[in-house]
């Protein structure tokens, strides 16, 4: 891991430590991290300090909450509850149920919606991404982009622009999500209504 700082490389370092009491299930070749004592996997999803929990009911979700609770108390950290909440995916996604609580009594919200790494996922039958706000920050940049240069640029150098600056916002962590045909084809349109209604028509 290539890092950018010596408190980057300290928080790497504490969640290898994390990572202890866990072991790596290798399945056609793909590490998956899954505890101890489970019968079933539970994925770990790991990134600097940003813990993504996955379980498959919501009983085995609070369990596998309670043991990374008292493993970061082991390196003398604790979840910002404030910052937390559960979201759950299947048939039964819109059906009330219990909240999930901590050791320490603190309890966990369901929400329609959660941010993971800039990615937007909503509660759904399927596993199911928002694309709005990636649309938002790609109208942001492209007309920010256009308001100040558009007058006198290019259309080769609006279109370097756009291509290096805004594109990647539209289609950032895009590759690892299941897109249907509607989400592309909305996606679609967003750059071809741009296009058309502003750059080739300045």
């Amino acid at each position: 891991m290539v890092c950018n700082g010596m408190g980057q490389l300290f928080l790497t370092v504490l969640y290898i430590l994390y990572m202890r009491t866990m072991y790596i299930l290798k399945t056609d070749d793909r590490p998956t991290y899954i505890l101890e004592n489970f019968e079933r996997p539970y994925h770990v999803i790991l990134y600097v300090d940003d813990i993504l929990l996955i379980a498959p009911t919501i009983t085995q979700l609070e369990k596998l909450l309670h043991d990374c609770e008292n493993e970061l108390q082991w390196l003398d950290m604790v979840i910002n509850f404030k910052k937390s909440s559960c979201l759950r995916v299947g048939p039964r996604f819109n059906a009330s149920c219990a909240k999930i609580v901590s050791l320490y009594g603190q309890a966990l919200s369901w929400a329609k919606e959660i941010k993971y790494l800039r990615i937007y996922m909503v509660s759904s039958t399927l596993t199911k991404c928002d694309l709005s706000h990636a649309k938002s920050c790609f109208y942001r940049g492209a007309n920010e982009i256009f308001g100040k240069i558009g007058r006198f640029a290019s259309v080769n150098v609006i279109l370097e622009l756009l291509q290096s600056k805004c594109i990647p916002a539209l289609l950032y962590g895009l590759v690892a999500l299941p897109l249907n045909k509607t989400q592309l084809n909305s996606l679609d349109f967003v750059i071809n209504r741009f296009f058309n209604e502003t750059v080739l028509h300045q």
